[in-house]
């Protein structure tokens, strides 16, 4: 310890014995109880704050704003892929930093560091995030949430077991939807890490595969529409077909991977030919004699009709 101390009162040395030895200090403070407090002094992180240069949880905290209890972070792959998450985009625009933890470690030692400082670190990406909100902010949310009511519960009809609930959003600016996970399961991170694993135990991907909660943005006019057209008649097939096809992009875009990615690939492509103007039974030249008839795309969920239903869309 004594030594990691003198360490860091040179930023260039620690800088590359970081780099060397990261990960064991991340898994120091997920084997080491006795010594998790003083081995979180010595983490350093990335941040939606600190371009280039790593920060402390200390530097974190003492720029902490006066009404923040907690410390936001964000779990994922690569960088490039958390600092442009739709997770991430509502928390800097209310002007709080969040910490990116993109080695696979950080899943684990989390896990164990669950606050410093007294402070709780909070993940982005699940269930439970509470930014600070005026009282202009807490009506606005209620009065969404009634008025959206309807579409959550058709969406949560339609997509049945795929999620345990459909929910009005407060945490997207930009995106239409996004799919959080249950405060106590796995991130989607986490999920994509024990899937990799040659000897996972499968009875706990059971029960701590992330538990998927599907968020709508009631201020995107995707969403907006989409209320609209249920509104008028819920049972509308091109309401199921575009709820589908939300919910399998928000897997894609909140780090999940698709169960059945050659189903989303034809909804895709049945778009994209509907979007050219190509006739359903219209086959690309060179293809007509191999497969005069039967490389037609197949129907989006539910319908055998799709171009006049597609129609009603646009």
């Amino acid at each position: 310890m004594e030594l990691i101390d003198d360490l860091t009162e040179d930023k260039d040395n620690y800088n590359k014995f970081y780099e060397q030895f990261g990960k064991n200090l991340k898994l120091g403070i997920h084997e080491d109880s006795t010594n998790r407090k003083k081995l979180a002094d010595f983490l350093r992180y990335n941040s939606s704050a600190s371009a280039d240069e790593m920060v402390t949880l200390k530097d974190y905290v003492s720029r902490m704003k006066d009404n923040q209890k907690d410390i936001y972070y964000i779990t994922g792959e690569t960088r490039e892929a958390v600092q442009n998450s739709a997770f991430v985009e509502r928390v800097k625009k209310r002007g709080f930093e969040v910490l990116y933890m993109v080695d696979p470690i950080d899943e684990y030692c989390v896990q164990q560091l669950k606050e410093y400082d007294g402070k709780n670190l909070v993940c982005v990406t699940k269930e439970g995030l509470e930014l600070p909100q005026d009282e202009e902010d807490k009506k606005r949310l209620e009065e969404a949430k009634a008025e959206f009511e309807g579409l959550c519960k058709a969406m949560k009809e339609i997509l049945d077991k795929k999620v345990e609930k459909v929910v009005v959003s407060d945490r997207l600016v930009s995106s239409p939807c996004c799919i959080v996970t249950s405060q106590y399961g796995w991130s989607a991170n986490m999920e994509r890490i024990m899937k990799a694993q040659a000897l996972r135990d499968t009875s706990t991907m059971g029960y701590m595969a992330a538990k998927k909660h599907f968020e709508i943005n009631p201020d995107h006019p995707i969403i907006k529409t989409l209320k609209v057209k249920c509104d008028a008649d819920k049972n509308d097939k091109s309401v199921k077909d575009l709820c589908m096809l939300l919910f399998e992009t928000a897997l894609l875009s909140s780090g999940f991977t698709l169960e059945d990615p050659t189903s989303h690939a034809n909804r895709i492509h049945r778009m994209v030919k509907l979007g050219l103007g190509i006739d359903e039974d219209e086959v690309a030249s060179g293809e007509a004699e191999e497969a005069p008839a039967t490389d037609e795309m197949p129907p989006l969920e539910g319908d055998e009709d799709d171009a006049s239903r597609m129609e009603e869309v646009d």
